[in-house]
C-alpha cells in the first residue's frame, strides 16, 4: 500500500483526470479487491466491468509478479522467478535513443517503466493500457514514482478515444524522430481482440498525421504566396470568430460534394431561410445548377485546382468563408462579402501582427471538416451533413454538376468499410483518414446533435442517420431570417480602412528586411564558396585554421536569425532542409575536417534555397504593391474569367 499512496500523490499533481477516474472507480467499487488469499497469492483484483481477474504473487527471487485469468485462459504477465531482471533485459534489448518516440503497449505491473529513468535518453513515451484495473494493480505493487515525475511521458489508460488527439499533439513524423513500439507480449496473448482494435486506432491516427505532414510541406509555398496576394481582402474583412455563437440552436446544413448529393440536392431549397446553408466550394456549381443559393461558401485550398470550382460562374448572393491562404484568384473574383479564418499556416503570423489572433477553425485536411467545425462554433444544432459520402458510388468520386463529375476512381486502390445503409462501401486511404477525423470529432462533442443526411457513403460514428426530407420536416419549420441576420452581423464587424496605413508601414519594413537579409545571405554563400575552395586545395589544414574557416561563414548567423519577418517566408517551406541541418549538426565526428565538410555541404544547400525563397518573396511583394515612386498601393484589379 505504501507504493499506492506514493504513486497516487504524483498522479494527483500531474495526471489529475486519471487520478479522479481511479478515485471514482474505487468509490463505485468497479474493482473487487481480496487480499492474502493464500501464502502464494497476496491479492486478487476482480475487474467487474471487463470480467477478468488479476492475481498478485510474490516472485521467487525478488519483487512481485502477476497472473491474469480471462475466461478459461490464464497467463503470467511477468517472470515467476525474477520479473525485475526480465524487464531490465527486455528494455536493454529494445534500446534507447534521444530521437526515439516510444509506444509502450500493455503495462502489466509496469516493470518496464522502471527502466526508463531520467538518465536514459528518449524523445517521448506514450503508455497505452486498455484496462484501468491493470494500471490500478501496478500502482499498488510497483514503485512508479520516479517514472511518473518525468516530463516526456503520456498516459492513455482505458481510453482509446484519446489516441487520435494524442498522436496529433505529441508524435512528430519527420526525418529526425523515430517511432518504435514496445509490446507487452502476455497482454497481447490474452487480450488479442482489444490490442487488435488498439493497433487499428493507432494506424488510422498515424495515417492522418502523415497525410497532414505531406500536405503541409507540399502546399506551404502556395499558402504564403496566396496570403500575400490576399492581403487587401484580409485587412478589410472580418474574422470568422466574430460570428461564433451567432446561430445558437439554429439548424445548419453542411453540404459536401459526394456522389450521394445527387439523391437529395433538389429538396435543399425547402430549407432556405429555415436553416443556415453552408457548402464547400466543390459543391457550389452543382447547387447553382439547381438554382440553390447557399448562405455561406467555404473554401481553403491554396492550389489552382480550387479555382476551377469558381471559374465561369456568377457570384451567388452568398458570403465566402475563406482561409487566409485560399487561392487568391477566388478571393479576387468574389465581391467584398468575405470572412476569413486561419489554420495558422506560414505567413499567417505576419497578418496576426496587424489584425491580432484568429481563433482556429479545426481541419482534418479537408474543407468539409472546417465547414462542420465552423457550424459547431456558430452554435448550430442540429448540424446536418449532406453529400458527405467519404466513399465512392459506382466508381463516381463526386456529385453531378461539380468540376469532378466525370472523374472515375481506380478500384484497385479501394477497400470496403461499413456503410450508412448497413452495407459495405468502397473507400480509400484519404477518405478513411477524413472519416477518422469525423469519428473522433463527433465523439468529443456530446450535447450537440449531428445528423448524417447523406443517404449513402461510409458510416460516420456518433451521428443520427436520417433522410434530408425528414430533417427538413422535423427541424426546418419556420422562417429564421437567416440572410438578414448574416447581413446585419457582417455590417457590424466589417473592417473599415483604419488598418491600411499600418499594413503599408509593415510592408515597407518587410521589404527593407528582405533586402538586407538577401544581401547578408549572398555574402555568407560567397564565404562558404571560399571555404570550399580552401578545403579542396589544402588537405592538411590545422585544427586552428579549420576553426577560423568555420567562423568565416558562421559569423553571419546572428544577423540572419535576429529578424522580425524572415521566418514567415520560410517556415514549413524549408522544413525538410531544417531537419537535415538539425541531423547533421547533432552528429559527432572524430575529425574536425570531416565535421566541417559534412556540415558545410548541407548548410550550403540550405542557404541557397533560403536565398531563393527570400528573393522570390521580395519580388512578389514589390510586383503587387510597390509603386515606382516607392509608395505602397493596396488596390488590385478584379479577376475576370
Amino acid at each position: 500500500m505504501q507504493y499506492y499512496k506514493k504513486n497516487m500523490k504524483i498522479l494527483s499533481r500531474r495526471f489529475k483526470k486519471l487520478y479522479s477516474r481511479i478515485k471514482q472507480a474505487e468509490k463505485n467499487e468497479v474493482f473487487k479487491v481480496n487480499k492474502n488469499l493464500s501464502d502464494n497469492i497476496l491479492a486478487e483484483i476482480v475487474d467487474k466491468k471487463n470480467g477478468f481477474t488479476i492475481y498478485i504473487e510474490k516472485a521467487r527471487k525478488n519483487g512481485y509478479t502477476m497472473k491474469v485469468k480471462n475466461n478459461e485462459k490464464e497467463i503470467y504477465f511477468h517472470s515467476k522467478y525474477d520479473p525485475e531482471r526480465e524487464a531490465e533485459k527486455i528494455v536493454k534489448d529494445f534500446g534507447f535513443s534521444s530521437k526515439k518516440q516510444i509506444f509502450i503497449l500493455g503495462l502489466g505491473l509496469g516493470l518496464y517503466l522502471n527502466q526508463f529513468n531520467n538518465k536514459k535518453k528518449y524523445n517521448k513515451i506514450i503508455i497505452i493500457e486498455p484496462f484501468l484495473s491493470i494500471f490500478y494493480a501496478s500502482l499498488h505493487y510497483n514503485d512508479l514514482s520516479e517514472f511518473l515525475t518525468q516530463q516526456n511521458i503520456v498516459l492513455v489508460i482505458d481510453d482509446f478515444d484519446q489516441i487520435f488527439d494524442i498522436i496529433q499533439m505529441y508524435i512528430k513524423i519527420n526525418l529526425e524522430n523515430n517511432i518504435d513500439f514496445l509490446e507487452h507480449k502476455p497482454s497481447f496473448n490474452i487480450f488479442s481482440k482489444q490490442y487488435k482494435k488498439l493497433y487499428i486506432k493507432i494506424k488510422s491516427s498515424m495515417s492522418y498525421k502523415k497525410i497532414g505532414l505531406a500536405s503541409n510541406i507540399q502546399q506551404a509555398r502556395f499558402w504564403r504566396d496566396n496570403i500575400i496576394h490576399n492581403l487587401p481582402h484580409i485587412i478589410n474583412s472580418p474574422k470568422a470568430d466574430e460570428f461564433f455563437n451567432e446561430f445558437v440552436n439554429v439548424p445548419i446544413i453542411c453540404i459536401s460534394a459526394g456522389p450521394s448529393l445527387d439523391k437529395n440536392i433538389s429538396i435543399i431549397k425547402q430549407a432556405k431561410g429555415k436553416a443556415l446553408i453552408l457548402c464547400v466550394g466543390t459543391a457550389l456549381k452543382a447547387l447553382m445548377k439547381n438554382n440553390i443559393q447557399p448562405d455561406i461558401v467555404v473554401t481553403m485550398d491554396g492550389t489552382i485546382k480550387n479555382y476551377e470550382h469558381f471559374k465561369q460562374i456568377e457570384i451567388p448572393d452568398s458570403y465566402l468563408l475563406t482561409e487566409l491562404g485560399n487561392h487568391y484568384l477566388i478571393n479576387e473574383k468574389w465581391d467584398d462579402r468575405q470572412i476569413f479564418f486561419s489554420m495558422k499556416r506560414n505567413f499567417s503570423g505576419w497578418v496576426e501582427k496587424i489584425k491580432g489572433n484568429y481563433e482556429v477553425i479545426k481541419t482534418g485536411g479537408t474543407v468539409a471538416h472546417s465547414m462542420v467545425d465552423f457550424a459547431y462554433k456558430l452554435g448550430g444544432s442540429p448540424i446536418v451533413l449532406v453529400g458527405q459520402d467519404l466513399a465512392y458510388k459506382d466508381k463516381k468520386t463526386h456529385a453531378s454538376g461539380t468540376t469532378y463529375e466525370n472523374d472515375i476512381v481506380n478500384k484497385k486502390q479501394l477497400f470496403k468499410v461499413d456503410g450508412v445503409n448497413e452495407d459495405k462501401v468502397f473507400t480509400d486511404k484519404s477518405f478513411k483518414s477524413m472519416l477518422s477525423f469525423f469519428n473522433n470529432y463527433f465523439n468529443k462533442r456530446e450535447g450537440r446533435m449531428f445528423i448524417d443526411a447523406t443517404e449513402g457513403g461510409a458510416k460516420i460514428d456518433n451521428t443520427e442517420i436520417m433522410t434530408l426530407q425528414n430533417v427538413i420536416n422535423k427541424y426546418c419549420l419556420s422562417n429564421l431570417n437567416i440572410k438578414e441576420k448574416l447581413d446585419k452581423k457582417f455590417e457590424s464587424v466589417k473592417n473599415e480602412n483604419f488598418l491600411i496605413k499600418k499594413v503599408k508601414d509593415e510592408l515597407k519594413k518587410t521589404i527593407s528586411e528582405l533586402e538586407t537579409s538577401i544581401k547578408i545571405t549572398k555574402e555568407q554563400i560567397e564565404a562558404m564558396d571560399s571555404v570550399k575552395s580552401k578545403l579542396s586545395k589544402n588537405k592538411s589544414l590545422s585544427d586552428k585554421k579549420l576553426d577560423s574557416l568555420e567562423i568565416s561563414f558562421s559569423k553571419y548567423e546572428d544577423e540572419l536569425n535576429n529578424t522580425n519577418y524572415i521566418r514567415f517566408f520560410i517556415e514549413r517551406i524549408l522544413i525538410a532542409e531544417f531537419m537535415k541541418l538539425d541531423e547533421i549538426t547533432s552528429k559527432y565526428y572524430l575529425s574536425k575536417r570531416k565535421s566541417i565538410e559534412k556540415r558545410l555541404d548541407v548548410y550550403y544547400k540550405f542557404r541557397k534555397k533560403f536565398l531563393s525563397e527570400l528573393e522570390y518573396s521580395l519580388n512578389l511583394i514589390k510586383d503587387l504593391y510597390l509603386k515606382k515612386n516607392g509608395e505602397i498601393d493596396l488596390n488590385k484589379t478584379k479577376v475576370r474569367d
